[in-house]
Formats: structure tokens, C-alpha cells, sequence
């Protein structure tokens, strides 16, 4: 067993040794012992928290990636017994219908970058704008239906993919 006197006995001796030799030193001399002992452990510290950060993030992406492998795996496994089971069945395996394009709402918070207030001149000529070829000139998306139709009612219409707004103005071509 431990004598824990004879223990507090040689950590008081040394204490005493090392109070005898820290007061035997000059001021400067304490304060330096002082500051770098200071500075030690905070060094001492910061490494201590690195090492446990490190160790953190480590068994972090561990799960994560053990996560994902295991997700994979599952997900592969359930899409092999679907199509045995479509294969066994025989019935015809259901098909995704994709999402035909719909007009997307604008959200109420966009602001329009710039409204493009062009003047016009009617010229002698002119060339017939087909419905179906509008871009923007800004991002160079085609109008989707829903934007057409917005511009032909309103006048004015803000492209769903860079947020530029158009105004059209009638022009009256004289024969």
C-alpha cells in the first residue's frame, strides 16, 4: 500500500528546493521563470485542444463515411429486390412521369436588376418576331409559356432565372 505521508514528505522537499532556488534567483529572472511557465501551459493547452478537435472531426467523418457506405448499401440492396421482384412478378415496373414545365411563381422579396425602357421608332420595315423565339437578353434563357403570356397581358414580365425585368410598348407601323 501507498504511505501517503512519506509521499506529501518528498513533494514537500522538493517544494522547499525549488522555493530555495526561485528566491535565490534576481527579480528579472523570477518574472522570466514566471512568464514562460505561464506561457507553457497555455501552450500546453491549445495543444491539448487541437489534439481533441482533431480527434473529434476524425470520428466525425468516420460515422459520416460509415454513414453513407451503409446508406449505399441499403438503398442498392432495396433496388435489387425491386426489380426481382418486378422481375418474378412480372408486372410492368410503374414509370416516373417527369414534371412538365410549369410557370414558376416569383417571389415576392425579388427586386428586378434593371427594366429595360427602350424608345422605339416605327420603321418602313420590319421583321415579324416569332412567339415562340424570346430570350433574355441577360441570362439567355428562352420565356417559359408562363412569361409570354405575361408580357403579351401585363406589358411587363421579370425573367424566373436572373430576375432582369422587360416592358414591352405597342409600336403602330405605318403602311
Amino acid at each position: 500500500m501507498v504511505d501517503w505521508n512519506q509521499v506529501a514528505e518528498h513533494a514537500n522537499f522538493y517544494w522547499q528546493q525549488f522555493l530555495e532556488w526561485f528566491l535565490s534567483i534576481p527579480m528579472y529572472g523570477q518574472v522570466l521563470v514566471i512568464v514562460g511557465a505561464v506561457a507553457v501551459v497555455i501552450l500546453a493547452g491549445i495543444l491539448v485542444y487541437y489534439v481533441l478537435k482533431g480527434a473529434a472531426y476524425l470520428v466525425y467523418y468516420v460515422l459520416k463515411g460509415v454513414y453513407y457506405l451503409l446508406k449505399a448499401i441499403f438503398i442498392g440492396i432495396y433496388k435489387i429486390f425491386e426489380e426481382l421482384y418486378y422481375a418474378i412478378s412480372g408486372k410492368p415496373k410503374p414509370v416516373k412521369i417527369e414534371k412538365s414545365e410549369e410557370p414558376e411563381e416569383l417571389e415576392p422579396g425579388i427586386e428586378p436588376k434593371v427594366i429595360s425602357e427602350a424608345k422605339y421608332s416605327a420603321p418602313n420595315n420590319y421583321d415579324m418576331i416569332r412567339p415562340n423565339a424570346a430570350y433574355c437578353n441577360e441570362c439567355g434563357s428562352e420565356f417559359t409559356p408562363y412569361m409570354k403570356q405575361q408580357l403579351s397581358s401585363n406589358g411587363f414580365v421579370f425573367c424566373i432565372h436572373c430576375g432582369k425585368g422587360f416592358k414591352s410598348e405597342v409600336i403602330e407601323v405605318e403602311q
